[in-house]
């Protein structure tokens, strides 16, 4: 019951005072650079947006968001592109505020809009004007405004500030929408004494969490459904302004984060017909404000004092498994104070185990909060305009040798590889699975980076054409995030591309020495590219490189990220580091380094014997990486 809260932290200023200075905010230079604790790093992967207000993933990893004057905005590998201009009414609080995409998007492009749309007096009047939830097509990359259907409206605007904007699509299929309570009959002084006519009033969908199917119906199992003077849209009220939900995707449960007055933000934990007590009570204040039924906050924060976290709490999410050690932990965000917490559940899963942790600071006005499908926490930064990106700075493998790669050919003379020879490959990507394996067509010479020695002097890779046999089922492309001393990638893993065996060689076709026993893994190579919705590649500083072709240490220039190999289990053999993985990038040599000189090695290794090989050209240089770390 309200009355029995049992934590009371944070500090918030209501959003509505802070949302009407966010034009003030804008014009002003940007906040210092977000700072997260020890063992986090984080990364800009959108900017120059207008008042970002709100974010969302397509299945492939390409990123939607919305701004506040309409800008419906489309981020694809750190390059940004207008979907659309939605109408809107942008003025206090209102505009472009919600975002979600339907779960059928692939199918179906459907994407789910919640703004502020003109009446027949215009913007500047309250009458016929509303917040609506919408439905818009995506086609290719643009969205047609032909495409716009309403499907919820009559959400009032009277004084232009608490519309809310949450919408979010809950496990049952349902798009859960927080609808705040119009700024009607507020600020009025103490908690208590807001007049607030709609969010008790079970007749307006003001003030309330609404649930709608993707049509705009309603759907079964809402509490007031067919009850006379009763909205059937309205799974829980007693909101001022829900302006961000989450589901907990262990549990299933709804989180809300319901933005308070003048002294109070608040989270609730809701179900349907759920009673969040407001205007009576603005989280457990006044004393004695609950009455029978009411819901009370799992977590309260006052706007000033030493427990204060800030004054407007917003964005509401889980956290993903790229937040390591906070994996399932809750999220939310605190537009005033700028900041990003994090807390523990408890064992139900029903309130925080401790006191919220800062997670990030001068955030510049974070208004939503998402879980990406990379497992990285993303916000969007209101006052500077961006989208930032926030996960685990993990280390790269010490324990594995950087590699470059040449383009090699059997030398003439050579003998091919059977016809039908084949092995069983298992890497983390992929179970046991068949492959044809043809002819080598690479060989990596272990090198010396920055002049850190090699671990395995003696141990070279010779790289064959490898293919599933026919009859393997076909592989789907998946996003992973590689993480190097190169920076953190997100990869769209798209097929294999080989098979590194380790070899022993020897310059000229005189013959390699037994090949090596030192323990060094097979490797299987993926072809990737960069995900969409990733930041764009940049090059690092040419790395200056040494390895057994070049007397002298050479500076390469980096392209961009080709393959993701993988340690990989051969006929079941084990594999000694599999946590230690290459990411491989195109290279060529660097303006002023030598011209590389045709060149032939012998080799030889335990799986198929003895070759000659011609390297023909400098390829890849391959550094050692975590994957999905």
């Amino acid at each position: 019951m309200r009355g029995s809260a049992s934590v009371e932290r944070i500090v918030t200023k209501r959003l509505s005072t802070v949302l009407l200075a966010a034009a003030a905010l804008w014009a002003t230079p940007a906040p210092a650079r977000a700072t997260v604790p020890t063992g986090f790093i984080e990364t800009v992967v959108a900017s120059s947006l207008s008042l970002p207000t709100a974010i969302a993933f397509l299945p492939d990893g390409r990123m939607v968001v919305t701004e506040k004057q309409g800008g419906l905005k489309l981020v694809d590998g750190g390059t940004t592109t207008t979907l659309a201009s939605v109408p809107v009414c942008s003025g206090s609080e209102m505009g472009l505020l919600g975002i979600e995409v339907d779960p059928a998007f692939a199918s179906n492009g459907f994407l789910y809009l919640y703004r502020t749309a003109a009446g027949a007096g215009g913007c500047g009047t309250d009458t016929g004007r509303s917040n609506q939830v919408v439905r818009v097509t995506m086609a290719g990359n643009s969205v047609s405004l032909a495409s716009l259907t309403v499907l919820l409206t009559g959400i009032r605007t009277d004084v232009g500030n608490h519309d809310g904007g949450a919408l979010r699509i809950g496990p049952d299929g349902f798009l859960y929408v927080g609808a705040g309570d119009s700024g009607l009959g507020d600020n009025a002084g103490g908690p208590g004494s807001a007049t607030n006519p709609y969010a008790q009033a079970l007749d307006s969908l003001n003030g309330k969490i609404l649930r709608i199917a993707l049509d705009g119906s309603i759907p079964p199992g809402n509490p007031f459904t067919g009850q006379a003077g009763r909205r059937g849209e309205i799974w829980a009220y007693g909101f001022r302004n829900p302006f961000r939900i989450a589901f907990d995707p262990s549990s299933g449960r709804l989180w809300v984060n319901d933005v308070g007055d003048f002294t109070w933000e608040e989270i609730d934990v809701v179900g349907p017909g759920d009673n969040g007590a407001w205007p009576r009570c603005e989280a457990n204040a006044p004393a004695g404000c609950a009455q029978p039924g009411d819901v009370a906050p799992v977590f309260a924060y006052p706007h000033s004092g030493p427990s204060s976290l800030g004054s407007s709490i917003t964005g509401a999410a889980f956290a993903g498994s790229l937040l390591v050690g906070r994996t399932g932990d809750y999220l939310f965000a605190d537009f005033a104070s700028g900041r990003i917490f994090v807390a523990a559940l408890d064992a139900a899963r029903t309130g925080f185990a401790e006191a919220p942790q800062v997670l990030v600071t001068q955030a510049g006005g974070p208004v939503d909060v998402v879980t990406g499908p990379d497992g990285a926490l993303y916000y969007a930064s209101f006052n500077t305009g961006q989208v930032r990106r926030v996960a685990s700075a993990s280390t790269p493998p010490t324990d594995l040798d950087d590699y470059l790669c040449y383009k090699a050919a059997l030398a003439p003379g050579e003998a091919r590889l059977p016809r039908g020879t084949s092995l069983v490959l298992a890497d983390e990507f992929r179970d046991a699975t068949t492959f044809g394996v043809q002819g080598p067509t690479s060989f990596c010479n272990p090198a010396v980076r920055g002049g850190v020695a090699a671990i395995a002097p003696t141990t070279h890779h010779e790289g064959f054409r490898a293919r599933p046999v026919a009859g393997t089922p076909r592989w789907q492309p998946e996003v992973h995030v590689a993480l190097d001393d190169f920076g953190i990638l997100g990869l769209t893993v798209l097929s294999t591309d080989g098979l590194l065996v380790p070899s022993s060689s020897a310059d000229g076709p005189g013959g390699a020495p037994a090949p090596p026993a030192d323990g060094v893994d097979h490797f299987e190579c993926w072809k990737v590219k960069m995900a969409p919705g990733s930041a764009a590649f940049v090059p690092p500083a040419d790395p200056v490189v040494q390895d057994s072709v070049f007397a002298t240490a050479q500076s390469l220039r980096v392209v961009k990220p080709t393959r993701v190999c993988n340690p990989v289990s051969v006929d079941g053999s084990p594999i000694a580091r599999p946590g230690a993985h290459l990411v491989c990038y195109q290279v060529r040599l660097a303006p002023g380094s030598p011209r590389f000189e045709r060149r032939t090695v012998s080799t030889a290794n335990s799986l198929y014997g003895s070759d000659v090989l011609g390297l023909t050209s400098v390829q890849e240089l391959c550094i050692a990486a975590l994957v999905d770390p």
